[in-house]
């Protein structure tokens, strides 16, 4: 191995499955193994407990190197987010956090002390988007990663995966991003490329059908005459995104793909 190489792994968690990825990263990237695993979710369990438990041994079968790097992404399943409108006073990092966390105690009560919660860094006068996650989770993936002496590099919600990944095609962007992941599809409001509000549905088959519903709303209810949609699914990269009358939709992708099984689609933005 190349000293310029670097042992990487790439994992996305959701409430029924797992999916990791092993590559050696350096002048030629190769990916090395990656495995999927699909699985029931107890109804009395631990939304996450499953999928923690499930990577842990994938993780034990494809015998990862001590020391690689672990970026684990994380499906909107196990991620609550929460929308800030704009400022109109000056406010730090940590007032900015700490208003975020009164309004996620706003919304749900005390258990917001058991989340972590992170948000965009984004100036006073733009809208941010906050992301809370299970404390416990982090705690569950820390362990395992010291169990295997990882480096655990970042745990991170698929969506700020999926923005930062395609973000020169989102650019200056006003309208809508769609991202479509196996279970969920998140509605992104965007002001010159700016994540201005999030929200999340749940995605059936015939998610099409829904989601012409949620963009004609839209066109009554918005007070923006953005009409273009970007949307990106590559979890449904062999279906046709059918044509919604008064919005102009464009599909977007990341420009290199080595993933080309469906069941690893959600790693594509990461790789």
């Amino acid at each position: 191995m190349s000293l310029l190489s670097v042992n990487q792994l790439l994992a996305v968690l959701g409430t029924d499955s797992v999916a990791v990825v092993s590559r050696l990263r350096g002048l030629h990237n190769r990916i090395l193994d990656q495995q999927y695993m699909n699985f029931i979710q107890e109804s009395e369990e631990i939304a996450w407990n499953r999928a923690v438990i499930k990577l842990d041994g994938m993780l034990a079968s494809m015998l990862v190197k001590p020391k690689a790097k672990l970026q684990i992404t994380l499906a909107s399943d196990f991620v609550r987010y929460l929308s800030l409108p704009p400022q109109q006073v000056a406010m730090s990092k940590s007032e900015k956090t700490a208003y975020a966390i009164a309004s996620y105690r706003d919304v749900y009560g005390a258990v917001v002390d058991e989340w972590e919660i992170k948000l965009h860094d984004a100036p006073n006068h733009i809208g941010t988007i906050a992301a809370a996650i299970d404390k416990k989770l982090l705690d569950a993936l820390k362990q395992i990663s010291k169990k295997y002496q990882l480096n655990l590099i970042s745990v991170q919600p698929y969506l700020m995966t999926v923005f930062n990944s395609l973000s020169s095609q989102i650019a200056k962007t006003n309208g809508y991003l769609v991202i479509v992941e196996f279970k969920r599809l998140l509605l992104i409001n965007l002001n010159q490329g700016n994540c201005q509000n999030v929200r999340t549905y749940p995605l059936a088959n015939g998610w099409q059908i829904e989601f012409k519903s949620l963009m004609m709303r839209e066109l009554f209810l918005a007070e923006t005459n953005y009409r273009e949609i970007l949307v990106y699914a590559p979890t449904q990269k062999n279906i046709a995104i059918n044509a919604i009358e008064g919005w102009q939709i464009k599909r977007i992708s990341t420009l290199k793909n080595t993933l080309k099984n469906y069941q690893f689609a959600m790693l594509e933005a990461s790789v």
